[in-house]
């Protein structure tokens, strides 16, 4: 308990254990005995009893006093940190202190390894769903029926009335033909003139049911029905009623928004869990409580150097136009990574940049051994991916691990600076006898015996 509370004072108060301070100049034999201990030598004491500041966790000394930064009364340092070595880098504690910290385990467990990626996307007109009405002759709009962006119109809805004396002259011939051909006896060079006057018919935007409709007629229209070959809305009018068309202009841009896309950023280190095919879900902020359903059907093979970011695009159904370009979507992907991974909570991997540890429960209540891991992918539901260091069906902490993790650290330094101590103290007792060994050789030789 004394060792534990120690421990949370030495982090918080960002002190270390080295130097330390020691006011003994016996502390060489305590140091003998504590190497003598973890060695199994029985020639050494089996136990040295240290003593510590609360304050100052870096003042240690093998005999019971006062502090001398604070001078407050020194407390004994558990065994637990003296001999920890003895159990390697294993530590125990108290189990209602474990109790009282709230740490709690969980099992690392073998699963599918799934990640889903939120991503923002906007919503963007299909690039193939957009159809350009032109002009294939020359003429003037009499009457614009979309005359206004935006607006939405159907396949086959008229756009409006265009006034061309070349399609007049066409119909006019094709009448003539019709009129001329309507005795019993077949003429082969009628019929292919007339076939010739259909097809320059054709040619000039005229479909087939206007193309039938007029050769009934006993004389041409002034103006023809230019009619919407899909169904959308008018995103482009560049003309008005009166406006002169040549052949060859454009007069209205139509977008069919029964299908959009919407273009996403996916950061580089998530592209390895996108691909085209893959099923996505969207939403949107206007209609919360619907999920919209795509796939990828492109992948930028650039990838943007500021950003560090690839464009994904995706195509989603929207029979209900519901979603309109440039509304803003959260975008979800899901990749299956592995069919089955080892899998523990991202809280358990403690990650201080050069290493990553996890906590593993021993069989002693108390009992907690700090093990090096390597991570890989995060996965779906808070867990992450462990490579090496653990094995399926280990209990490993998964709140409360960085107090284990100053106590662990705490113990560490504190072995490592016994076990520093111990050896200089060992050298220092051994080298001794030799110390004194040449100063009898160079003593001067004692005085013969007086003779008689």
């Amino acid at each position: 308990m004394k060792a534990f509370r120690l421990s949370v004072a030495a982090v918080a108060l960002g002190l270390s254990l080295e130097p330390a301070t020691f006011h003994s100049h016996d502390f060489a034999h305590g140091l003998v005995a504590v190497a003598a201990a973890q060695t199994g030598d029985s020639s050494g004491s089996a136990h040295v009893q240290l003593w510590t500041c609360g304050m100052h966790p870096q003042v240690i000394q093998d005999h019971p006093g006062e502090c001398p930064i604070c001078h407050m009364k020194l407390t004994p340092l558990e065994s637990e940190a003296t001999d920890a070595s003895a159990a390697g880098s294993a530590i125990t504690i108290d189990p209602v202190v474990v109790q009282n910290m709230g740490v709690r385990t969980a099992r690392a467990i073998e699963g599918p390894l799934v990640r889903e990626v939120r991503v923002a996307g906007f919503v963007e007109e299909a690039q193939p769903l957009v159809h350009d009405v032109t002009s294939r002759v020359s003429g003037y709009i009499r009457r614009l029926y979309a005359n206004t962006e935006g607006i939405h119109v159907r396949k086959g809805d008229p756009l409006y009335d265009l006034y061309s004396p070349e399609i007049q002259v066409a119909v006019e011939e094709m009448i003539a033909l019709r009129r001329r051909s309507g005795g019993a006896h077949a003429d082969p060079t009628l019929d292919s003139i007339r076939d010739a006057t259909l097809r320059k018919l054709s040619l000039q935007g005229l479909d087939d049911a206007e193309i039938a409709r007029l050769s009934r007629l006993d004389r041409a229209p002034e103006v023809i029905a230019f009619r919407s070959p899909v169904t959308g809305n008018v995103t482009e009018k560049p003309v008005v009623e009166g406006s002169a068309v040549t052949a060859g202009q454009k007069v209205l841009r139509i977008v069919d928004h029964s299908t959009v896309w919407i273009d996403a950023r996916v950061y580089e280190q998530d592209l390895a869990l996108v691909s085209v095919g893959q099923k996505i879900e969207a939403r949107v902020a206007s209609q919360a409580d619907k999920v919209y359903a795509g796939e990828v059907v492109f992948l930028h093979p650039h990838l943007d150097e500021t950003t560090r970011t690839a464009s994904v695009r995706m195509a989603v159904a929207n029979p209900d136009f519901d979603l309109r370009p440039g509304m803003f979507a959260t975008v979800v992907l899901r990749g299956d990574l592995a069919p089955s991974a080892l899998l523990v909570p991202r809280e358990a991997v403690i990650d201080t940049g050069d290493r990553q540890v996890a906590f593993v429960v021993g069989d002693k209540p108390g009992h907690f051994e700090p093990r090096r891991v390597r991570t890989g992918w995060i996965a779906e539901g808070g867990n992450v991916q462990i490579l090496e260091g653990l094995t399926a069906g280990e209990e490993v902490v998964v709140s409360g691990q960085f107090l284990l993790d100053a106590e662990s650290r705490l113990q560490d330094a504190l072995r490592k600076f016994i076990a520093q101590r111990s050896s200089t103290a060992t050298a220092g007792t051994t080298a001794s006898p030799a110390a004194n060994a040449p100063a009898a050789a160079d003593a001067p030789p004692a005085a013969p015996p007086h003779q008689h």
